[in-house]
């Protein structure tokens, strides 16, 4: 969480009108300077099952999402960004998947992008999940792992100062475990004028790809030079 006080209340309260009652919310607050922190705290006095912490510096988002993983005491790990908002039964369905599907290391949904003030403006369907076409896939709303599948990678990557931290972490469990789509909204994207995406470089004009993993595996999927970023030539 980083400097989202007009939306974080949002957030907090569709984790706190889930279905499904056994969870916890791990928030690390990364240093804000706009009264999110102190939301926060009033925020988590609503419920126990809400541990907030705070860092001393900015760590930024893979560092930060990195040690809030480190936290977490659950079976699954799933993310919700403090500007968005989960589908009142977002946990219950992904964990019929998991109970379903014991083979499954990681599932996504489907997701709907609203606006400032909650209105949808879209809706986006994911592609369902094939492993020979990894390079068509990346981290999609509203992603759910096994907490084992997360500790057999490097989990979040901690080099990478620009985004991408989803997609990575996403290639990272795909190429090791399976991975399942449920096609239906559970997520809610808001789209406003600080989105990190918004910033965010293109893969073929980023300085980090050799850092990143999830170039790696998409260049090797897609078979391309993941350092000219061009197609390799076919045998």
């Amino acid at each position: 969480m980083y400097n989202t006080v007009q939306f974080l209340n949002a957030a907090v309260n569709s984790v706190l009108a889930q279905t499904y009652p056994n969870w916890e919310l791990v928030i690390v607050d990364d240093a804000s300077d706009d009264g999110s922190y102190e939301l926060a705290t009033a925020l988590a006095l609503k419920d126990p099952r809400i541990k907030l912490h705070k860092n001393e510096s900015k760590l930024g988002i893979a560092r930060n999402r990195h040690r809030a993983a480190g936290l977490c005491t659950g079976e699954f790990i799933g993310h919700i960004d403090s500007d968005d908002m989960l589908e009142r039964w977002a946990l219950e369905e992904m964990l019929r998947v998991f109970n379903s599907k014991p083979d499954v290391a990681l599932a996504y949904s489907d997701f709907a992008q609203v606006d400032v003030k909650g209105k949808v403006e879209l809706y986006s369907a994911s592609h369902d999940y094939d492993p020979s076409i990894l390079h068509r896939h990346g981290w999609r709303h509203f992603g759910v792992y096994r907490k084992s599948a997360y500790d057999a990678t490097q989990g979040f990557n901690t080099k990478l100062l620009n985004g991408c931290e989803d997609g990575d972490l996403f290639m990272q469990i795909a190429e090791q475990f399976s991975c399942y789509r449920t096609p239906k909204v559970l997520y809610y994207y808001r789209s406003h004028s600080t989105n990190t995406t918004r910033t965010m470089k293109k893969c073929d004009d980023c300085t980090q790809r050799m850092d990143c993993n999830y170039m790696r595996v998409w260049a090797k999927a897609a078979n391309y030079d993941p350092i000219t970023f061009t197609p390799l030539k076919k045998d």
